[in-house]
This record gives structure tokens, sequence and C-alpha cells, in this order.
């Protein structure tokens, strides 16, 4: 099946799979791209949600450098009346040590991720696209085309960006469709999230939370990896992720000591819970003829600290402007996966990172670092990298390496290090 002639011209249909920021983003770049080739082409994106009720479960801040990825990608004025409240810094909690306040390069944003999803769908129907909403049930790739079943509407196209998220159905779907073309395979791993929502007086907002996100590291809630609460224009996000997540681990977290002292005097009860995931590790094969995955559909989320909305925006740009520029067969769009290098050879330091701090946790390692970094700016700039996503792994674990202090509190380290990668069976193992 492979062409090394398929292009997108005058009067070719692209579908988007997902009205998301990835697949809006796609949408956008499609149009104007097209509009530069002085090609008009139909682009119909298919998003079962409706933006005006639904949205997805993900915190809703957007991160440096946001402003850049809008102007210089999606070639368009950064939102800025999105923003609910400027992020200044972090506060970084662990179960004995006193919070530790974490600032660096400023341009991090809350907004309501709601409104976030519908303006950039809409702006992608201003543009031109078509948007119908219903789910994708069936797809089909030949040398013909790809045919595309929803709910309410077949569809034959030229091209197929997949921005579906990690919808396990549609997940499915494009495995089975594409098992003998370009097979593409799911990301392997994934994080479960558990998200609150809770408005509160806008004094105690102020006063309790500020402009800072609150980021724990619970010791002693064995299935949570982490978790944050993060000020918004009238209310907190209060979020959790970790492996096998119920309800009696948000339970939990809101029970937690640090996390129970910020919200003390606040209701709590009759909350909802909103579960969503995220992955840890890249999907395989995320192109082929006439098609390109994009956002977490690609799992090319960093594993640790994700920036989900930034690299939906990349991906969604970049795939749609590789179909337009290079032509849509899988040769030609072997650029796009190759301007992520950079994220998948930070991977394997991704997953040792998150190993590291898995045992650092078990071990109490953890809590003697935050206590360092409250004399060390060095150690506090390494922590902000971490805890805002700023810089690679590779990067911040080169830089810990390097810290006098932190290699002579090696020894006791490593000293667990074998039975935490070999436990035995009376030990838990955390999946690695």
């Amino acid at each position: 099946m492979e062409n090394d002639h398929l292009k997108i011209m005058d009067g070719s249909t692209v579908a988007v799979i997902g009205g998301g920021p990835a697949g809006s983003a796609a949408a956008i770049k499609l149009i104007k791209e097209a509009a530069k080739k002085g090609i008009k082409i139909k682009v119909v994106v298919f998003e079962g949600k409706d933006f005006d009720r639904h949205y997805n479960q993900c915190v809703g801040v957007l991160s440096h450098p946001i402003v850049e990825i809008f102007e210089e990608k999606l070639e368009m004025p950064f939102p800025e009346h999105l923003i609910k409240r400027e992020i200044s810094s972090y506060m970084l909690y662990s179960a004995t040590n006193s919070a530790l306040e974490l600032s660096g390069e400023k341009g991090t944003y809350a907004t309501r991720r709601i409104l976030f999803d519908r303006f950039m769908l809409q702006t992608a129907q201003d543009l031109g696209a078509e948007v119908t909403r219903s789910r994708v049930t069936d797809i089909e790739f030949n040398d013909s085309g790809v045919k595309i079943y929803a709910e309410d509407k077949f569809l034959r196209a030229d091209a197929v960006i997949g921005a579906f998220g990690l919808d396990d159905g549609i997940m499915s779907v494009i495995e089975h469709a594409s098992r003998n073309v370009f097979a593409y395979k799911r990301p392997p791993k994934v994080l479960d999230t558990l998200v609150v929502k809770t408005h509160i007086d806008l004094n105690i907002l102020q006063e309790r939370f500020g402009s800072r996100i609150h980021a724990f590291i619970p010791l002693e809630l064995k299935n949570i990896e982490f978790g944050a609460i993060t000020p918004k224009g009238d209310h907190i996000i209060i979020n959790i992720a970790g492996r096998n997540l119920t309800s009696i681990d948000m339970d939990n977290f809101l029970g937690y000591p640090p996390v129970r002292v910020l919200l003390k005097g606040l209701k709590l009860s009759g909350l909802d819970y909103y579960k969503g995931k995220y992955p840890i590790r890249p999907a395989q094969r995320i192109i082929g003829d006439r098609f390109a995955a994009a956002g977490d559909a690609t799992g090319l989320i960093r594993p640790y600290k994700g920036k989900g909305i930034n690299v939906a925006l990349e991906t969604g740009a970049k795939a749609a402007e590789i179909m337009i520029k290079n032509g849509i067969s899988a040769s030609d769009l072997s650029a796009y996966p190759a301007a992520f290098d950079h994220l998948r050879a930070d991977f394997f330091y991704g997953r040792l990172f998150r190993l590291l701090v898995m045992i650092s946790i078990k071990t109490g390692f953890v809590e003697q670092v935050i206590g360092m970094a409250k004399d060390d700016p060095h150690l506090r700039d390494v922590l902000f990298k971490v805890v805002s996503g700023e810089g690679t792994y590779h990067e911040v674990i080169r830089e810990i390496a390097g810290i006098k202090e932190i290699t002579k509190l090696g020894y006791s380290f490593f000293k667990h290090l074998p039975a935490f990668v070999f436990p035995t069976k009376s030990q838990e193992r955390v999946d690695r």
C-alpha cells in the first residue's frame, strides 16, 4: 500500500477524529496551511462530546511556552481572555517538611478546560472546519482513501488525523482497522487521574492559595504518586495521579495532613469525582499511509510531568503542517514523528526518573532532598524543573547528580535499590 505520491490537493477531505486541543489545533493548521498553498480543502472534525456540558478530566494548566506555541505554531494570538489565574510559583509539600516554594520562568496559566476546548473548536469552525457531534464507530483504510463510519455520518476522506486521546473504543477501532497496514498500537502504560472541583470564598482562595499550585508527595498513600491543588478564578481543582486509583484514594488524599490543613473549613462532602488517565509510554506506529495520530494518542507526553495541552497543540499542528506540505503517504509523514524525537529520546530518562522518585518516596530519601533544598538555591531550581515540567529529564538527572550534598546521600539511597527492584513476595512492587 506504500505510495510516495499521495498528496493533499484542491478538493481533498481530511477527517480529524477528536475535537480536543490536538484535534482543534490540527483542523486550524490544516486550513491555514492549505490557504498558504492556494488550495481549498474540506476538514471534518468528529467530536462526540458537547463542550457546553462535557469536559476532559484535566486540571487545565497552560504552561510555558504556551504563548509561543499559539503565536508560532498556530499563528494566532494567545487567548488571554481565557486566563483565570497566572501561576506565580509552586509550593511543594512532603509528609514531615513544611512547604517549599519553588519559582522560575513565568508563563504558566490556569484556565477552565471546558472553556479552552470550546474556544479551540469554535476557532476551527470559524475558519471553515465542519464539526459533527458523533463518535466514530468504524474506519477503513485502503488505496482509494479512508471510509469513516460514525453514529450519524458516513464520510469518504483522503486522510485522517487521529486526535482521539485515550478513548478505549476508538483506539480499538484504529488498531483493528490498521492491523494489516501501518498497525497503530496504543500507549501501553497509563496513569489514572482523579479530579474534584470546589468553589470557595474569594478571600479564602486568595489568602490561602494565592496564585500558587500546591503540589504534594504523599508518602503514606501507596497508590498516589503525586497530587496537587490548583487555584482558578473562583474555585480550586484538586487532582491526584497514580495506578489503579479509586474514590477511596481521593478520600485519603483529602484527609492527608498537609492537604487537610489547606482545606480546613471548606465544604468537601458531596463532591463529584471525575476520573481520567494519561499515557506514560509512547504509542507505536503513529503514522501510516493517510494517517497520523496526535495528542495523547501518540503517548508522547512526558512520563512524570505531562504538559499534555502543550503536546496536544504541538503534535496536532505539526501533523497537519506535514500533511499539507509533504503529503499523506507514510514516507511523506515520516518528518512528523521525527519532529518529536527529543521527546522520545527523553523517555528513557523519564522512566528512570519516575523509578528514582518512587524509590525515594519509599525510602524517605525525598524528605531529605526537600529539606536540603530550603538552603540550596540550585537544588530549588532543579526541583522547580521537576514540578513545572521545564527542561528535560536528562538535564534534571544530570543536575541532581552534580549536587555534592545529593551525592553524599546517594549511598543510603542506592542501598535500598536491590530490595526495591527485586522485591520479596511480601513486598509490594511498584510498576516501573
